[in-house]
């Protein structure tokens, strides 16, 4: 059986494929595919119809790139202007369509690299047809071999549909630790400062340490089984601790915002959204007053415009900004109170 994810990934493939011919016509073998599947045409429907909603915005955008100064409120004043699928199908068409921008090269025994740039956003399809999603200043490389489909994250972050082969597992790794599946979706971001993560959207995966003698052993380190992630669920491994909880369906949607070149905050500190900026530009953002680290923030904003991001900081809570010499935006308290 065709999981969901496959039918997504041949989707977002076929709207690239048309997106980048002016006069694709009638491709047959497209005409071929939408009809073998009710499935194949609402997947691509909604792709196509979420890619266009995306270009209609950006066409609405102002040339000022100001932004709603209500973007950003305290907690729970907010509200989403995404629900969870359109998001989801919004990211995938535009990943679909940003391909190109991906590194790849070909090294010995087989193994592909790939890698994106600070503030790169690629989609890849490997030959088996799993589809892998790089966010910004990624690196990794893939290695099929007889008896599995080995992938190295060197750095960054990734999101993986996998494609279901019982007899060949996928196997991602990652910071010390495995996670291997069979035909599922999860993400994995690799951090220097808090380790590993990884958050389940389909299906389940198995986590475990990888010790130095490269047999994968428990990530839990208490039975011979390996932890178990399902759908819903992410766990955070720092030294030799994993924690696994529960992620909401509008977390989750929030969490892979990054997919469709996007950041959405809601409840996080001023700290946190600005080292998330920072992983997606050159141009660096600092706070200078230790006093509005702890602002919290929410809003979507897109990954790449950190200038709406402090026009909305000005805006909602009167913090101000500055160019520092070698161009650091450097944000401080403003002449009224953040609390306002």
């Amino acid at each position: 059986m065709i999981h969901a994810g496959d039918i997504e990934a041949q989707a977002a493939t076929w709207l690239a494929r048309r997106d980048a011919v002016a006069d694709s016509g009638e491709i047959p073998e497209f005409t071929a595919w939408l009809a073998a599947d009710p499935r194949h045409r609402a997947a691509y429907l909604r792709l196509a119809a979420a890619w266009e909603r995306s270009a209609r915005l950006k066409r609405l955008r102002s040339e000022s790139s100001r932004i709603d100064p209500d973007l950003l409120k305290p907690a729970g004043a907010r509200r989403s202007f995404w629900g969870p699928r359109v998001a989801r199908a919004a990211g995938l068409a535009t990943i679909a369509v940003s391909t190109a921008t991906v590194w790849w090269m070909a090294s010995s025994g087989g193994t592909q690299i790939y890698r994106t740039d600070i503030g790169g956003l690629s989609r890849v399809v490997l030959k088996d047809g799993s589809m892998m999603t790089l966010n910004t200043d990624t690196e990794l490389r893939v290695r099929f071999t007889d008896a599995r489909r080995e992938v190295d994250l060197i750095r960054g972050e990734a999101q993986f549909a996998v494609a279901h082969d019982a007899s060949h597992p996928f196997e991602v790794l990652a910071g010390g630790r495995l996670v291997r599946a069979v035909g599922t979706a999860f993400d994995v971001r690799l951090n220097q400062e808090d380790g590993l993560e990884v958050m389940v959207t389909e299906g389940r995966v198995a986590f475990m340490d990888v010790p130095d003698s490269g047999v994968p052993k428990p990530a839990n380190g208490a039975t011979e089984a390996p932890a178990t992630i399902s759908a819903g669920e992410a766990a955070v491994a720092t030294g030799q601790k994993v924690t696994v909880r529960r992620v909401s369906t509008a977390e989750a949607a929030r969490r892979l915002a990054w997919r469709a070149g996007e950041l959405s905050f809601q409840g996080e500190t001023l700290s946190e959204a600005v080292a998330e900026f920072n992983r997606y530009n050159r141009r660096k953002v600092e706070i200078e007053d230790a006093s509005i680290a702890g602002v919290q923030v929410g809003g979507n904003f897109q990954a790449l415009d950190v200038d709406s991001f402090v026009a909305a900081l000005g805006r909602s809570f009167g913090i101000t900004a500055r160019a520092a010499d070698d161009g650091t935006v450097v944000l401080t308290r403003g002449s009224r109170s953040v609390h306002d």
